[in-house]
């Protein structure tokens, strides 16, 4: 974006910044996000504004608020003449995405910071794209009028995909060993690459990316006015000659564990135990997680039929409307459930239980029937939590 005109000083970087500098990456200093021998470093001249421990939801929404005094550092500072773009990608759940670090950001709290955006006329637009699994259940509240426009990578219900995976993630006759990105992250930068900004509109480029991102079902909401508006009013790229076309994808949710499994296939002999140890651990982790949840509906249904009870916890997809009860055992879990090795943040949420986001909307949504309010629905989420933490729950058989 700098490269294409954007002023710096109009732009705020927050990421963990971790990845570039890994030992296990082969391109020490550098990032890819597309295979080929002419891949270009898309690290290379980012000024991160913030990094490591600072990155969290309460940091995100506070520099979306302008709320300098908070942040100590660099928050936005527009007005109703402005144009505002936000690019958001980490792992989600049923009305939650992640952060690196801390607490998640729940439906709640994005609905009410883009409220106060609006209430303090930071924008003239506003146009949010959002990378993340069941990122759908994120808009609730936005409005035709509101000058808003959100696009996610995935309805309220599945999950978004990884791509450039696996055999694919090769740059310059190196495997990074990873996926190089997110397939509807892809599609709109691939084709904001193009350079066909000052004649192609939002409109069009959600069309066409809707039609690539195959694995999910990308969503648009809030004001759809200024669809068809040039998107180089607000994203402006430096042109490729061509779009590349993303293949083969990975449900996010499985990331981590085909990536396990990938390394200690292609491990050398003597990094083969090493490799497998580590697989290992990961599948153990997914069953821990798998287990809670258990735990949780079992409780759940202790005074009603346990089988159609957990059947009916585990499978509906009701959407977050008891928004209270929703948000405090979201962060219920977070605060006693035990904290994944492969998730930075010390709480109980990691990118692939966030699946079972979705448990906590049904324990919320059905009050009634389960004959326990929202205060008992929190203990007993507490209390398979704790018992999680200390080793007190038995584990799941874990086959691999």
């Amino acid at each position: 974006m700098v490269k294409s005109g954007v002023p710096a000083e109009n732009i705020i970087l927050m990421m963990q910044d971790d990845v570039a500098n890994d030992s296990e990456n082969p391109f020490k200093g550098q990032l890819y996000n597309k295979p080929g021998n002419d891949s270009p470093d898309v690290y290379k001249g980012c000024k991160v504004d913030y990094s490591g421990k600072k990155v969290t939801a309460q940091l995100f929404m506070d520099v979306l608020t302008g709320n300098a005094q908070r942040a100590k550092g660099k928050v936005l500072k527009s007005t109703e003449k402005d144009t505002v773009f936000v690019n958001f990608v980490d792992h989600g759940g049923v009305g939650l995405v992640a952060f690196p670090n801390g607490p998640v950001l729940h439906v709640k709290e994005l609905s009410k910071t883009l409220k106060t955006m609006q209430s303090q006329k930071m924008f003239k637009q506003l146009v949010f794209y959002m990378e993340a699994c069941e990122s759908g259940s994120m808009f609730p509240d936005l409005t035709s009028d509101g000058k808003i426009l959100a696009v996610t990578a995935s309805n309220a219900k599945e999950s978004s995909w990884g791509t450039y995976c696996g055999d694919e993630a090769v740059v310059k006759g190196k495997s990074i060993g990873s996926c190089l990105g997110d397939l509807f992250s892809v599609n709109w930068m691939q084709d904001d690459d193009l350079g066909k900004y000052s004649s192609e509109t939002f409109r069009s480029q959600i069309q066409k990316i809707t039609k690539l991102t195959n694995k999910s079902h990308v969503c648009s909401f809030g004001d759809k006015s200024f669809e068809n508006e040039a998107i180089g009013d607000v994203e402006a790229l430096a042109a490729t000659e061509s779009m590349d076309v993303a293949r083969g994808s990975v449900d996010t949710r499985d990331i981590y564990v085909n990536q396990a499994f990938w390394a200690w296939n292609n491990a050398a002999a003597e990094d083969k135990e090493a490799a497998w140890k580590k697989l290992v651990q990961v599948v153990k982790s997914r069953e821990a997680d798998d287990a809670v949840f258990q735990s949780i509906t079992s409780k759940a249904c202790s005074d009603v039929n346990k089988e159609g009870c957990q059947k009916k916890l585990q499978g509906d997809q009701n959407d977050v409307k008891e928004v209270e009860c929703h948000y405090n055992l979201v962060h219920t879990l977070h605060q006693h459930c035990p904290a994944s090795e492969s998730h930075y943040s010390k709480g109980g949420w990691n990118g692939y239980n966030m699946k079972y986001s979705q448990v906590l909307a049904n324990l919320c949504e059905n009050q009634e029937l389960l004959g326990k309010n929202a205060e008992q629905l929190d203990e007993l989420v507490r209390s398979s939590c704790i018992a999680a933490s200390t080793g007190s729950m038995a584990p799941l058989a874990v086959v691999v």
